[in-house]
Parts: C-alpha cells; sequence; structure tokens
C-alpha cells in the first residue's frame, strides 16, 4: 500500500513540475496575443490655444483660427477580417484605426485621418515586408488614407487614396510583459517610429503602470498652398511649410501591455521665408470612461497573464518538488522484517512446554 500510494505522489510530482515548465514556455506564448476580433472606441478630450478650422457655409471653405476651443477626439478601432493575415492561429492581426477630432462648440470637424496596420499579436510591432523574402504581412495590409484638399465636385467630400506604408513600431499597445527600458513607438503625425523613454512608475484607478514619454522634435510634415491670411500675407494663397512638435505620454499596465492612459502634447505651426502661423497648440488626454474601459481590461486578463507567466509554475514548481521528495522518501522505507514462521512456531511450543 506504502508502495502505490508513493507511486501516485511521484507521479503527480512529476506531472506538476511539467506544468510548471510548459505553462510559461509552451500554454503562455501561445495565450498571450491580443484578440483578432477587435471593435473599440476610445475618447480623448481637451482645450486648444488655437486651432485651425476650415468651413464651408456653401461659398466655398474658410480657413480660420479659433482660440480657446474645447476638443473631442474619437479613435475608433476595428479588425480587418478581409486581410489575408487574419486566420485562425495566426500571429499577426490587420487592424484599421479612424480618428476625428471635433470642436464641441458646433461639432465641426477639425481633422480626420485614418490608417489600417499588420502587427504582431504579442509584441505589438507593426511588419514592414520590405525586403523579406517570405513576408509575413502583405504590402498592402499597412497602408495611410490621404485626402485630397478640395473634391472633385462641389458639395461632394474630397476623395481619398490609400497609400501603402509599413508603420514600425509599437501600435495599439505594448507587448505581454512590458519591461522598464525604452520602446520604439509609431507617431501617426510623422509617420515614423519615435522612442518612448521609460520615466518611472505610476498608480492609475488603482492600477500600478510604467510610465513612458515620447518627445517628437520639430519636424516637417508637408508643403501646401495656404490662404495668405493665415500666415499673414496679402496674397490669396502662398506656399507654406507644415511643421509639428509633440510630447505623448503613456501610461502602460506591464503585464498585459494595455495603455491604461494617453496624453497628447501638440503644436503645430505654418512657416514660409518671411512669417510663421500656429495652427494648432493643445493637448488632448483620455477621458474618465475610456480609462474606466482600459481598466476593465487589465481586471480581466492580468490575473490569467499572471498564472500562465508567473504565479502559476512557481506554485506548481513548489507543488511538484515537495510531492516528489515525499515520494521518494515513502519508497524508500523499507518495512521491519517479520521474523520467519518457523521460528514463531518454536518460541509458542518452548512457551507451553
Amino acid at each position: 500500500m506504502r508502495r502505490a500510494f508513493g507511486l501516485i505522489l511521484l507521479a503527480l510530482g512529476v506531472f506538476a513540475a511539467a506544468g510548471a515548465v510548459l505553462l510559461p514556455t509552451y500554454v503562455y506564448p501561445k495565450l498571450a496575443k491580443v484578440p483578432l476580433d477587435q471593435d473599440s472606441t476610445s475618447v480623448l478630450e481637451g482645450t486648444a490655444s488655437k486651432v485651425l478650422a476650415v468651413t464651408d457655409n456653401g461659398t466655398g471653405p474658410v480657413s480660420n483660427i479659433r482660440e480657446n476651443a474645447k476638443l473631442t477626439a474619437v479613435a475608433h478601432v476595428q479588425s480587418n477580417f478581409a486581410a489575408p493575415e487574419m486566420h485562425q492561429d495566426t500571429d499577426y492581426a490587420v487592424w484599421l484605426l479612424a480618428v476625428q477630432v471635433t470642436d464641441d462648440a458646433d461639432g465641426t470637424v477639425l481633422s480626420a485621418s485614418k490608417r489600417q496596420v499588420c502587427f504582431d499579436r504579442r509584441t505589438g510591432e507593426g511588419y514592414d515586408p520590405r525586403g523579406a523574402t517570405d513576408p509575413m504581412c502583405a504590402a498592402n495590409s499597412s497602408y495611410v488614407t490621404e485626402l485630397k484638399d478640395k473634391a472633385d465636385q462641389d458639395g461632394q467630400k474630397p476623395p481619398e487614396t490609400n497609400i501603402e506604408k509599413a508603420q514600425p513600431g509599437l501600435n495599439f499597445k505594448f507587448p505581454f510583459g512590458t519591461e522598464q527600458k525604452d520602446y520604439k513607438v509609431y507617431d501617426d503625425n510623422t509617420g515614423a517610429a519615435v522612442t518612448a523613454r521609460y520615466t518611472g512608475t505610476e498608480t492609475v484607478n488603482g492600477i500600478e503602470t510604467y510610465k513612458f514619454v515620447q518627445d517628437i522634435p520639430d519636424t516637417k510634415l508637408d508643403s501646401k498652398k495656404v490662404p495668405g491670411s493665415l500666415v499673414g500675407s496679402e496674397q490669396s494663397t502662398v506656399d507654406a511649410d507644415l511643421y509639428y512638435r509633440g510630447v505623448n505620454t503613456l501610461w502602460v499596465e506591464p503585464v498585459t501591455g494595455i495603455e491604461v492612459k494617453q496624453q497628447q502634447q501638440q503644436h503645430q505651426e505654418l512657416r514660409t521665408l518671411t512669417s510663421a502661423a500656429v495652427v494648432f497648440d493643445g493637448t488632448l488626454a483620455y477621458n474618465g470612461k475610456t480609462i474606466s474601459q482600459m481598466v476593465d481590461q487589465v481586471n480581466a486578463n492580468k490575473g490569467k497573464l499572471e498564472f500562465l507567466s508567473s504565479t502559476g509554475p512557481l506554485w506548481l514548481g513548489i507543488g511538484g518538488g515537495v510531492l516528489i521528495i515525499v515520494a521518494i522518501v515513502l519508497l524508500a522505507r523499507r518495512r521491519r522484517p517479520e521474523p520467519p514462521t518457523s521460528h514463531r512456531r518454536r518460541q509458542v511450543a518452548f512457551a507451553g512446554s
């Protein structure tokens, strides 16, 4: 009986020890991926001391600078299941991001952008197919949408054009198991991966986060013809360069890689050879509802990921080791041998004689 019990404990111990190895090395990598099915909305709110608004009352577009405007930016992320990369057990996802910024005062759309990216479901890295002999993502699965300045006909929206563009750096989230180090994060405005520096830890709504700060230096974004009145010129239109700089601050829960909070400080101005005019200067940040949604996502997934990567292997390893030791002790102990049957009979006979 003791031997059978020892063998059972030994088997359970070996099973637990194997689980301690397999959970972080095999099961965790299989499950620590963003879901393919994504349909979410984030809202950023803030103010701008100056912002360019283009309106049309039926007589043609009119550009003017608004001051001290309250703004709302709505970012909608949706999966594109038409993309060839979106199949069962894939390591890559294709998501479409659309952002629209409006003036709270009258609902005027101040800016709108759209881009699609194929990225690694584990690390959040945007994939660049250039130079790959067997690319994991098709070139046309990542693009940015450009909007023409004018519509082809009055009363219509300006046509959109999708331009293939790799978007390197982190997109949408940080990697599972985010570390206390710097990361390259894709910046929508410059279209480049810019370093986000790790600056310490902060608590957001009861969640411990890693804080990252991304400083985007003064960068030329575009050259275009603009109304001369915007830059103090008497000419009807002038050639001007659009420059941008900004500071993006990201608060990331490290186990899940979810951006619990986000803040964007941006400054844009038009420059000519003789003058410059600010066309945007403001700060937008996740509103309270969006932060609560992100915290709910963290609470729903953090415990599962920690069990697979750390707490589960720890307890299985300890439990398996204890079971193996107990089993070895039981199997090694020998039962005290009983006296031979013939010897016991002689003792009984002698006692009765």
